[in-house]
């Protein structure tokens, strides 16, 4: 079963764009992966990376030696060595794509093969419920809506600011205004004050802030009975956030900008973080996730794995839930459609199907999704 040809796509997906990659075999058999490039700088990189790593890494390959096809791109590829979220989104989307072609040649889900299922579900949390807010009573309106309709997590941005372009702006030289810090007190509180207390707050401060200014914000919210806050410091100085995580009840949480296993190690050890969140759309994949969370065991944590990109990034990321013994949430995006530009990629996305706050986990062959032709048709980005 040889891998014989590709196609990567660049989807518009409303406040995203996917790199979807496609790898036919010689049997006929299709799988599909994803680049967790959606956001930022980097998009088109990322899907010309994967263009060129088939080309030379996977055409002609036996589509199931999944592991060794990894190892050969990691080993040969030279900038995968200390690399970073374009390489290893890249190799990632690679690694689904294989992993769908071994389970549908097999009748089997993904996360089976993988020794899962662990459970039959997965605890999620709302994201993006907030795109438009801004004042406090906004983000509180928002939240109690959204807490409403059965989610019992909700994740923001509070340092963020409206934007009409990128949607949220977060701080630059890592610092804020008098008045923007008190928005970002203000908008905590109110958003508990407006969902009780059985609803988790979980923040994400993108790595936004120095230290003293960081301090005396998590101080103020420290008695809301936030779950976690999410990057209070850039992820690349573990030393720093370990700091943080000195002084502050509030359990720290990153991974969205941690590549591999030796990317985590580094965060274990320092004592950096008491939540992992790896994403399985650019840490290295499926597989490379089961090994961070098996490392986070051995430090007592959880993973919470990070999810920012398309419906077929949420269905990766349940088989990686399903696959693990220690997955404490996942992050959801529930209001994909409502996107300016929004295309569904595939067909039945896993968002519709919360239930109670939670996802059950994929059934079907392979990753269990189908890629959404007519979605897809005028996406082409390269063909190998």
């Amino acid at each position: 079963m040889k891998v014989k040809s590709a196609r990567v796509h660049v989807v518009p997906c409303g406040n995203r764009r996917a790199v979807i990659i496609e790898l036919e075999t010689d049997t006929g058999l299709t799988g599909l992966g994803e680049a967790g490039m959606a956001y930022g700088a980097g998009t088109t990189a990322a899907a010309e990376l994967a263009g060129e790593m088939i080309e030379r890494f996977v055409i002609g390959e036996d589509a199931s030696r999944i592991e060794r096809i990894w190892n050969t791109i990691y080993d040969t590829a030279f900038w995968t060595k200390g690399g970073g979220a374009i390489t290893f989104s890249a190799l990632s989307a690679i690694e689904h794509a294989l992993w769908d072609i071994k389970g549908k040649d097999l009748g089997a889900p993904v996360h089976s093969l993988m020794g899962g299922p662990v459970d039959d579900h997965v605890a999620v949390y709302a994201n993006g419920w907030w795109i438009g807010c801004d004042d406090a009573k906004s983000y509180a309106r928002a939240a109690a809506q959204t807490a409403a309709r059965g989610f019992n997590a909700l994740k923001l941005y509070p340092l963020g600011m409206a934007d009409p372009i990128t949607v949220v702006k977060h701080p630059v030289r890592r610092a804020l205004d008098a008045s923007a810090q008190r928005l970002v007190v203000e908008r905590c509180k109110a958003i508990r004050e407006a969902v009780g207390s059985d609803v988790a707050i979980l923040l994400d401060f993108g790595g936004g802030l120095s230290h003293h200014q960081l301090m005396t914000i998590l101080e103020a919210i420290e008695p809301l009975d936030i779950g976690f806050v999410e990057e209070p410091v850039d992820p690349a100085l573990p030393e720093a956030m370990a700091r943080v995580a000195a002084r502050t009840s509030i359990p720290i949480a990153a991974g969205e900008r941690t590549y591999t296993r030796y990317g985590f190690h580094a965060l274990f050890s320092a004592g950096a973080i008491t939540i992992a969140q790896p994403d399985v759309c650019n840490t290295g994949g499926l597989m490379e996730t089961k090994k961070i969370a098996a490392m986070a065991e051995a430090y007592n944590l959880r993973v919470a794995p990070h999810n920012y990109g398309s419906p077929l990034a949420t269905a990766i990321s349940l088989h990686a839930c399903a696959a693990i013994s220690n997955p404490l949430i996942l992050e959801i995006f529930p209001d994909f459609e409502k996107e300016p530009g929004y295309r569904p990629v595939i067909e039945e996305p896993f968002e519709a199907k919360i239930v109670d706050g939670k996802l059950a986990y994929p059934t079907g062959p392979g990753l269990g999704v189908k890629a959404d032709r007519k979605s897809l048709e005028d996406t082409l980005w390269r063909a190998i």
